[in-house]
């Protein structure tokens, strides 16, 4: 919806929040001991790496996932030529970039970096990488410049033993500012996530947020009109996926304290860790939005958990205002579906989609959304993908999903996808199994389901079910049914999660070419073994607001690494062309301020 925005409006409104977001304090990042000092300038954002040593610790585990642990001594090697040995900084302690507004050119923000030191001038001589000329500031003993030819200059300050710099784009008192310690100020980003960004959004105040939201809002809802010759149903249901989003977006402005996204690797079960984390305070709108979205059991929690490529879950309570807008589009697909029939068919096709159409509004209206989707099979022509959604329970929905479906196919007017449509052509207990062939269109969909593959539509009172796929489809319908129908173990039932996704890299892999396999496939298949293959995305309410959470098992670990090994055997890493071995004095500058571990 809002790629259409115009980009005009898109920087006005970062402008604006970074304007309001100024003088914010972000909580996320400062200590549980730190007290609020109106003397320190806090950043608007803060992107933050835990340690060097932590980097260098987790690239022994990826080569060592990879087999190529030879390659840990190479990247040291590059380390000791091109960083030289990052002499001088202290890798144990956190460093990254604080972003702050340009004072000087008020509407663009600088990034002033931080980096842990140990001892000063060893540091200094790290940076200039023997191509730059080390100069102290007149009469700051604490401020160093660095110049690298004519025309690119870095300026440092040594405080809170980390120097922070800042480069040309930066104005020359950008290092006035009153910096907070970096080691406290990231301390809880440091200790949660390896690598991560934090953003407060949060004390704005009502007519300047107004400013910027007001002018998004207005050129949302502007291509949130009915176009030409758009369906009724069509139009309803995109507005009210446009104003749902326009509503988010209102209560994170409004409402948001910190917008955080991290990630983290496991060094015990080499398991990688991404989570983006949205927050409000406990009791704020932002926080009851995401609240109001809680999971409930699904309906589907006996076929969540069976093995296959991937699973998707859906199931979470609506709001209010989104039982109206489902039911408001129900209502405009019927209109819609009527229109389009022939005059001498409308009123009889309008009768036989009348009470389908009442089970679907009273399923909206009692807002849980409860739908799965799965993709199973091992072997290529063998997978099937399966879909189920929930409804309210009709015992008659399943004839009158037949009904439908006859009516059509026998007023099918040459349309081919009808033509070949076989309704009620075969059975799962007593209710009807439709079937209607499909070509595959490309070699991809081949490999998957085979060059015949069949789409199987089932109902029954509680649900409405597709199977697609070749032999197994059907036969993979039927065990899908039946394994609803059982009770639930009570940790099946305990399932409540909105919406979460898991794949199987493994599996994909025998669905890929073998005759012509890529780089990327061979490197995948060694990898990845049905141990160590998933990949679990979950988005879930928190107390403060919510947090969408990917695990990635230890294969992707050795992915990346086969990966980056890869880049290395092509030259990555390779030390660049240097200038003057020699190591660059410092020129006479005062006595710096002593260095303390």
């Amino acid at each position: 919806m809002f790629r259409r925005i115009d980009l005009g409006v898109w920087v006005r409104l970062l402008f604006v929040t970074t304007l309001l977001a100024v003088n914010a304090l972000p909580r996320e990042l400062c200590s549980a001991a730190e007290k609020v000092d109106s003397e320190t300038d806090f950043p608007l954002m803060v992107f933050n790496v835990a340690s060097l040593q932590r980097l260098r610790d987790h690239a022994d585990l990826m080569f060592e996932s990879a087999e190529r642990a030879d390659l840990t001594e190479r990247v040291d090697q590059w380390t000791v030529e091109t960083l030289k040995e990052t002499k001088g900084i202290d890798r144990r302690r956190p460093f990254g970039m604080m972003t702050y507004l340009n004072t000087d050119e008020f509407i663009r923000p600088m990034g002033i970096s931080y980096i842990p030191i140990e001892n000063l001038d060893e540091a200094l001589q790290t940076l200039a990488y023997d191509s730059g000329t080390i100069s102290p500031v007149e009469g700051e003993p604490d401020r160093f410049d660095i110049r690298y030819g004519e025309s690119f200059t870095l300026r440092t300050r040594y405080l809170n033993q980390y120097l922070f710099m800042v480069g040309p784009d930066g104005s020359k008192s950008a290092l006035d500012l009153r910096f907070p310690d970096p080691a406290k100020l990231t301390a809880k980003l440091s200790d949660r996530y390896d690598i991560a960004a934090s953003v407060l959004i949060k004390t704005i105040p009502p007519g300047m947020k107004l400013l910027g939201l007001e002018a998004v809002k207005n050129q949302a809802m502007a291509n949130l009109q009915q176009r030409d010759d758009e369906p009724e149903s069509v139009y309803r249901l995109r507005r009210a996926n446009g104003e749902a989003w326009v509503d988010i977006l209102d209560k994170v402005v409004n409402y948001g304290e910190e917008f955080t996204i991290g990630g983290q690797i496991d060094p015990a079960t080499k398991h990688s860790v991404i989570e983006l984390d949205i927050s409000g305070t406990s009791d704020s709108k932002l926080a009851k939005l995401f609240q109001n979205m809680t999971g409930k059991r699904t309906y589907f929690g006996n076929l969540v958990a069976n093995p296959s490529t991937f699973t998707m879950s859906v199931s979470w309570q609506m709001e209010e205002k989104q039982r109206k807008q489902f039911v408001t589009y129900f209502e405009a697909a019927q209109r819609d579906l009527v229109k389009n029939a022939s005059s001498d068919q409308a009123d009889e096709l309008a009768k036989l989609l009348d009470p389908i159409f009442q089970t679907l509004v009273a399923s909206a209206e009692t807002g849980h959304i409860d739908a799965f989707a799965q993709l199973t099979g091992m072997e290529q022509e063998n997978f099937v993908l399966m879909a189920g959604i929930k409804v309210s329970t009709s015992r008659n929905l399943p004839s009158q999903i037949t009904q439908l479906l006859e009516f059509l196919q026998e007023n099918s007017n040459g349309n081919e996808i009808l033509l070949k449509l076989d309704p009620d052509a075969e059975r799962i207990e007593t209710l009807p199994v439709h079937r209607l062939p499909v070509d595959s269109p490309n070699e991809e969909s081949q490999r998957l389901f085979g060059e015949s593959p069949q789409l199987y539509i089932y109902t029954t009172p509680q649900a409405l079910w597709l199977s697609f796929g070749g032999e197994l489809a059907l036969d993979a319908l039927k065990e899908a049914v039946a394994q609803v129908a059982l009770p639930q173990t009570s940790q099946k039932g305990r399932n409540r999660i909105p919406f979460q996704f898991v794949t199987h890299a493994n599996n994909w892999l025998t669905a890929a070419d073998t005759e012509n396999p890529s780089g990327f496939t061979e490197r995948a298949e060694a990898s990845f073994d049905s141990d160590n293959d998933a990949m679990t995305l979950e988005f879930r309410p928190t107390d403060r607001g919510v947090k969408l959470r990917l695990e990635l098992e230890s294969g992707f670990l050795g992915l990346m690494g086969r990966g980056i090994s890869n880049g290395m055997e092509n030259g990555f890493f390779r030390p660049p062309r240097r200038g003057n071995q020699e190591q660059l004095p410092v020129e006479t500058a005062p006595e710096p301020p002593a260095v303390t571990k």
